[in-house]
Formats: structure tokens, sequence, C-alpha cells
């Protein structure tokens, strides 16, 4: 397992969840999340780089998202937060490093704050939950009328369009953007995944902005060696959330990449990955 990445799925709670694993066995766990209108496949140039350091490399597709099954139900933080805490049962593990991006990160935050015995150190990666701004976009999509609009704009014919590549030249797409564009079309293309998708959003997410700021739980990060990731450019969640989170929480380590984009994680997959092992490897000889 150590040489390649390995899809399985596991029973929680009653679902199926589809995760994928590499790296050494034996190896310092790592959970990875991913954020709304994703799956596990963000992390997919992060992956090799990160199992390349010796960590045992646990990407997750969370409920509603990716292979994993999609109930009308179970997507508020509190929700994802059992079954993280079950996942950490079935796969037996005691606490692991969790890693999480955009929502993936609220997530983190709140499983951290609700079971800190699980969390042995926070990768928080363009994190949700540390302000209020967000994109407008995803404001939109808070209102009550934005499933409709959606359910329109993902009918096949429309889908048609979006495959276009003529289109693609128009917008200069990158092969990047392409790649994010084709996620988020499985996560959307049909009616269980919409739905999951509004559920998921609607709990982290209202018309004015992201709902509330982890900022405040000081005492976790005094408890919980935090390592901050962003993007200088973040279009999605503003960097000075980042710098904000750093100035409120001097104990965490802050990392900015430069230029734009929601996943650094993917724009600086090994970058990414040697700050996340050197983090790893302070904080365990801390431990020490």
């Amino acid at each position: 397992m150590a040489g390649a990445t390995v899809r399985r799925t596991v029973r929680v709670g009653g679902y199926t969840l589809a995760l994928q694993e590499a790296g050494p066995p034996d190896g310092e766990p790592i959970v990875l999340l991913h954020g709304l209108a994703s799956d596990s496949d963000t992390w997919d140039k992060a992956v090799a780089p990160l199992a390349a350091h010796g960590l045992r490399v646990l990407a997750i597709d969370l409920l509603g998202h990716g292979r994993s099954d999609k109930p009308r139900a179970g997507y508020t933080l509190d929700d994802f937060a059992a079954q993280l805490d079950e996942l950490f049962e079935v796969l037996g593990l005691r606490s692991a490093t969790l890693c999480g991006h955009s929502l993936g990160g609220a997530i983190a935050v709140h499983f951290a704050y609700h079971h800190p015995e699980r969390v042995r150190r926070l990768v928080l990666v363009s994190a949700g939950g540390l302000g209020r701004e967000v994109h407008p976009v995803l404001r939109a999509a808070a209102l009550p009328v934005a499933p409709r609009v959606l359910g329109w704009a993902m009918r096949p014919r429309m889908q048609s369009v979006y495959r276009n590549p003529r289109l693609h030249r128009l917008l200069h797409l990158t092969p990047d953007n392409l790649v994010n564009l084709a996620r988020a079309g499985r996560a959307l293309g049909d009616e269980a995944g919409r739905s999951a998708f509004f559920a998921a959003l609607r709990a982290v997410i209202q018309p004015s902005g992201q709902r509330g700021s982890f900022l405040e739980m000081r005492y976790l990060a005094e408890q919980v060696p935090t390592l901050v990731v962003w993007s200088e450019g973040d279009g999605v969640i503003p960097v000075a959330h980042a710098h904000a989170t750093r100035e409120y929480l001097p104990a965490c380590t802050l990392v900015v990449f430069p230029g734009g984009g929601h996943e650094p994680h993917r724009r600086h997959a090994q970058a990414f990955a040697d700050a996340v092992s050197r983090f790893v490897d302070a904080t365990m000889r801390l431990d020490m």
C-alpha cells in the first residue's frame, strides 16, 4: 500500500463512505477532508508527496459527496463530526492529524473542539469558519431560489455546452480549471448530489456570509498544534482570514503561497506536502 493509492469503502452510521489511502500503514496518520461540491480527488496531487514523507494518508469522500452515499440529511457540522468520530473507530485510529480544505477545515475545527483527544494536530487549508466573508456565489447559493436555478443550469443540454472545448478556449480555462469544473459537475450533476450540496452549504453559509467564527476557540489552538495554509490571492475565502487567525492565535503556524486559487494543496502540491511534513515532524519532537 505504501507505493500506490488504494480506493475502498467503509460503513459508518449505516452509510457507505469512500476513501483513498496511501503511504505506509504504520506511518503517522493524516486524514484529509475536502470542501463543498468536491471529493477526495481534490487531494490528487498532494497524496503521493505526503505519502513519500512517510505519512499514512487517508482522503475521505464526505457523506453526500464523491463516491459516498447521499442521504437526504446528515450534513450539519455536528453530523459530520459524529460521522468522523465513528470513522476513526472503523479505521482503528485513536487519533490523527486532521487536514481540512474549505468546508473540510470548518469540519476539522468543529471535530477537534468536540473530540480533542482524536486530533494530534490541525492543518487548515483555505478553511471555512474563520471569518464571515466568502465568495458572493456561495452566498447566493444560500438563497431559497438557488436549487431551482442550479437544477436548470445542470440540465443535460446545458452540461453538453459546458463540455464544449471552444467555450473553454473562449474563457481561457486552464487544465486545472477544467479538472475542478469536472469535479463540481460530478458533485452537482444529479438531484441527490445537489440536495447534499445545499444542505451542507446552508449549515455553514447564509446570504450574509459564513455563519459564526471559530476564532473564539483560542484554547483549542493552545492545546492542538495548528498549521494554516492559504493562497495569497484566494478569491473564494480571502487570505485576510489566515492573517487574522495568525494574529488572534499566535501559537499557530502560517504558510501563504503566492498567486491565486482556492486549492493551494493542488497548485503547490509538493511545497504543501513539504510544509505539512515539517509541521508534523516539529510538533512530534515537541511531544517527545
